[in-house]
């Protein structure tokens, strides 16, 4: 009865174990080098201390301990602290990013993040790492006293050259016209939906320029007309002004059409016949600019056999050129994304603002670098394709489709910045 009490303890035992592994949002494992006394040793994350009592330990961390910001390269790092001395000091360190779920702080996680040097996301880093020239590095530098700062220090400056080789490894990424960013600026948390044209405002512009374009033509060209616009004046005036939506301005004009076509004067009815036109005519402009009929306007974006790496690359680079022009920024975007126009969503304005500034962002304030950087961070995620890439991770979606002679973007997501605010 004894051994079955035991056993039962040993089972509930592994089970409470099993149900804090699963709270793990990451797991941090490692070795302490010898030299290291565990006297005050701790991994060091954003907001936490865990203590490091065994010399091969298994520690877990939650996304409120790391706090690890919703971008591709969010520059947090975790560190094995060595607080037993006046001065703390770093023994092994590591980048984490929302997709990390195990991390083993050791030489190598050192020095990838000495070869990234902010420049990489998840996938460089773990490319970094995994290099067979990096962990030939590692092992050269696990054979130096962890204790000894100067021939560490020493260690990592012969080495740099090496380190920022194999961060590009064999890849040869596109490089990046010469840009003129001087007056250029996105906004990297919000505002993108700015950068669109509110339907409303089409429809409301159109109207008046056409309106008010034939009005003036047709009092210069026949005096009947000008003499019924002059009768009329205060109603049409009216239908100048502003309406609370395009619904209530076409209601409007239509009443005010069947008034001036009721008793058959035939200048009554060109006027009428004018602010139909231009009911039609901004309805033509809205669906021109939702449509991507003959819009190709980005010609590096035309070609269909092209790799996600250098899409993503090129759309960026593209979006962040044409923030500006609102025409050749519409053209980005499948018909189907600006279905939704305007964005009212601030989830997707937040993700699509930060998808725009992401050259800028991997590139460290440097859109040129950030081209290169982009198709070195996705190097082959994706297998290729030329109809259609759909991308998606911890962090974020995205989804490209070629359309009508371009490759234009059908959706993005992404966590929000303060995600592990949400529990």
């Amino acid at each position: 009865m004894k051994q079955r009490l035991i056993f039962l303890g040993l089972a509930l035992g592994g089970l409470t174990l099993n149900v804090n592994a699963q709270q793990c949002d990451l797991s941090i494992t490692g070795s302490v080098p010898e030299g290291i006394s565990l006297d005050k040793l701790v991994v060091s994350t954003y907001g936490k201390e865990l203590p490091v009592t065994s010399r091969d330990y298994s520690l877990c961390a939650s996304k409120q301990d790391l706090q690890v910001v919703g971008r591709h390269s969010p520059n947090n790092t975790i560190y094995l602290m060595d607080k037993s001395g006046v001065i703390p000091r770093g023994v092994y360190t590591a980048e984490v990013f929302v997709q990390s779920k195990a991390i083993t702080l050791d030489p190598a996680s050192s020095l990838t993040k000495q070869a990234c040097d902010l420049r990489c996301g998840y996938y460089a880093s773990q490319r970094v790492q995994n290099s067979k020239e990096l962990q030939q590095l590692a092992a050269e530098y696990q054979r130096l006293s962890a204790t000894d700062g100067k021939a560490i220090s020493a260690f990592l400056s012969q080495n740099q050259a090496k380190l920022d080789r194999i961060y590009y490894g064999d890849i040869h990424p596109k490089p990046s016209a010469p840009i003129n960013t001087g007056d250029l600026w996105v906004d990297p948390y919000s505002g993108a939906g700015l950068y669109f044209d509110a339907p409303e405002t089409i429809l409301n512009s159109t109207f008046r320029d056409y309106v008010s374009s034939e009005a003036r033509a047709a009092r210069q060209q026949d005096e009947a007309v000008a003499e019924a616009m002059k009768q009329h004046k205060a109603s049409l005036q009216s239908l100048m002004k502003g309406f609370n939506s395009w619904q209530e301005r076409v209601e409007a004009v239509n009443r005010l059409s069947a008034e001036l076509k009721a008793n058959q004067d035939p200048a009554a009815i060109k006027v009428a016949q004018i602010f139909e036109r231009g009911l039609e005519e901004a309805e033509a402009a809205l669906k021109s600019y939702l449509t991507n009929d003959n819009k190709t306007p980005i010609a590096s974006l035309t070609r269909a056999d092209k790799t996600f790496e250098l899409l993503l690359a090129d759309w960026t680079n593209a979006a962040y050129i044409h923030s500006k022009d609102k025409q050749a920024f519409a053209a980005l975007f499948s018909e189907q994304f600006k279905q939704q126009l305007p964005i009212q969503n601030r989830e997707l304005d937040k993700a699509l603002s930060r998808l725009i500034d992401l050259p800028n962002h991997l590139g460290k304030l440097s859109i040129e670098d950030g081209y290169q950087n982009i198709q070195l961070e996705f190097n082959k995620v994706l297998p290729d394709s030329n109809q259609r890439y759909d991308f998606k991770d911890a962090l974020h979606s995205v989804r490209f489709v070629y359309e009508k002679g371009a490759w234009r973007l059908d959706s993005v997501s992404q966590l929000p910045i303060r995600h592990y605010d949400k529990g």
